[in-house]
């Protein structure tokens, strides 16, 4: 008998629990958001994004928002966070997305920002970014970042940013071959440090603009990049202990395995 009452106890009190837990649950869903936190991820303080402007794209979410009732306030019950994501999904600066709520009923955005490699002025003059994924992202007004600038006899144009440099629509263009030369002189700091722009001479080869030094390294051809940037990076260890920047009119790459240099 006294085994049954305790049956008969314990069995009244997990009732009695799931039946409170579940008014908590329930109560919860139809509570207010207590807040929007955002969280911008990137390399440095500014960048194309900021948090008055994401949090203004998601309050234009109407799905998220009770309208009908006449309201603004966010319900835990109404937050979709598949559709928030996919709505920043599509912001062109916005790398990856995530959200969720917390346990103390706020609503959590996480944003991974793009990262820009270089800067190409095509033939519509306004340019645009590759990032380091190959992603073309468009030109921003409220920021400009320090990047490998590429200009000079480009004919080509890009007629739509919402693509990656990896599609086969691109697969002999020049702006191909700009971004794989970015990313192979950014693997060597030194040269990601002295690089600053990679100009495209008439005849369609590439001259590299240093930020030390007046001169001018005639590169030539995308063909033995790699071979090519690791002479020069050796060059300018070299000449760096000597002191030697501003004694070179021209440093030329265009010879198999050697470089050919001219003094002023």
């Amino acid at each position: 008998m006294k085994r049954i009452i305790q049956i008969s106890l314990f069995s009244i009190a997990v009732i009695g629990l799931l039946t409170l837990t579940g008014f908590i649950v329930n109560f919860n869903q139809l509570s207010n958001v207590a807040e929007v936190r955002i969280n911008i991820y990137r390399n440095g303080e500014t960048g194309f994004l900021n948090q008055s402007e994401i949090l203004t794209v998601i309050n234009s979410i109407d799905s998220l928002y009770g309208r009908q009732a006449g309201t603004n306030k966010l319900k835990i019950n109404e937050v979709e966070t598949g559709n928030i994501e996919n709505v920043l999904a599509n912001n062109p600066y916005v790398d990856m997305a995530d959200s969720y709520l917390t346990v103390d009923g706020s609503l959590l955005i996480n944003i991974k920002e793009k990262e820009p490699i270089i800067r190409i002025y095509d033939n519509g003059n306004k340019g645009f970014y590759i990032d380091n994924r190959g992603d073309i992202i468009p030109v921003s007004r409220r920021y400009a970042p320090r990047v490998i600038i590429a200009n000079g006899y480009i004919n080509e144009k890009i007629t739509n940013h919402n693509t990656n440099i990896a599609d086969t629509v691109y697969n002999k263009s020049i702006f191909r071959e700009l971004y794989v030369l970015t990313q192979l002189i950014n693997q060597n700091n030194l040269l990601k440090a002295q690089i600053n722009q990679i100009y495209v001479n008439s005849k369609g080869e590439y001259d590299l603009i240093p930020e030390l030094g007046d001169h001018v390294v005639q590169f030539g051809t995308i063909e033995n990049a790699q071979n090519k940037l690791c002479n020069l990076g050796a060059f300018y260890r070299k000449t760096l202990t000597s002191n030697d920047w501003d004694n070179y009119k021209i440093i030329n790459l265009t010879y198999k395995d050697q470089i050919v240099c001219t003094k002023k």
